[in-house]
């Protein structure tokens, strides 16, 4: 009987630190990744194409000239975003230098030809997205600026033919921002920019009435962004 018990006695203990490591139960760690991070500032590079037309009309007789804009664009950005999990709001500016122009027979004077060029054009805009980790889908819009010119060839007579001034207007598009490094980003966007109206005094574009002149661009642009 002895020996029985010291037997059982001894089995129970060699059994007790396996029944022991059974009853621990490890929590399982999870690991994940956060992703890209948007917030903060960059910088960089733009280049793209625009059209649209300049829109001069009679401010007399009602007389409309379409002259068609079309040319390319490369200039430098700026701009911040704060992320709220995948929400992101930021603010951005450029500044493009513009090869838009055209030219087309003016409608008063068929003879004389109506020509336009918009020589730089800029934008300080907000910025809305979604962000799916290294892919941000935006939605953007705010205040353009331009400037233009228009001439008439050859000189009218009684005019200097030429009128140039600064246009202020509103400009809205969206876009696709991609992040291919942990500091580098690419990015391509459409914008339509409506550039308000200035109005040519008498004596530039015409000798018996002024001329309101209007702009408005489609552009397509692409971008290469470093953020900091």
């Amino acid at each position: 009987m002895n020996k029985f018990i010291l037997a059982a006695a001894a089995m129970t203990a060699l059994s007790a630190p396996a029944v022991a490591a059974d009853l621990i139960i490890d929590d399982p760690v999870y690991y994940t990744d956060a992703g890209f991070d948007w917030s903060g500032f960059y910088a960089g590079l733009a280049a793209g194409y625009g059209s649209g037309t300049a829109r001069s009309v009679g401010d007399v007789t009602g007389t409309t000239t379409d002259t068609p804009l079309n040319g390319g664009l490369v200039g430098v950005t700026l701009g911040g975003n704060v992320q709220y999990d995948s929400f992101v709001l930021g603010i951005e500016g450029d500044v493009l230098w513009s090869g838009m122009g055209g030219t087309t027979a003016c409608t008063a004077v068929p003879a004389y030809d109506c020509n336009a060029s918009v020589d730089w054009l800029g934008s300080l805009r907000g910025r809305a997205g979604v962000a799916m980790d290294n892919v941000l889908l935006f939605v953007t819009g705010g205040l353009a600026a331009a400037g233009g010119t228009g001439t008439i060839t050859p000189t009218f007579p009684g005019t200097t033919s030429t009128f140039s001034d600064t246009f202020v207007g509103w400009t809205a598009g969206a876009g696709v921002e991609v992040a291919v490094t942990d500091s580098m980003t690419v990015k391509a966007e459409y914008s339509y920019s409506n550039l308000g109206s200035r109005t040519a005094p008498l004596g530039t574009l015409g000798t018996i009435q002024t001329f309101t002149v209007s702009p408005a661009v489609h552009a397509v642009k692409v971008g290469l962004n470093f953020h900091f």
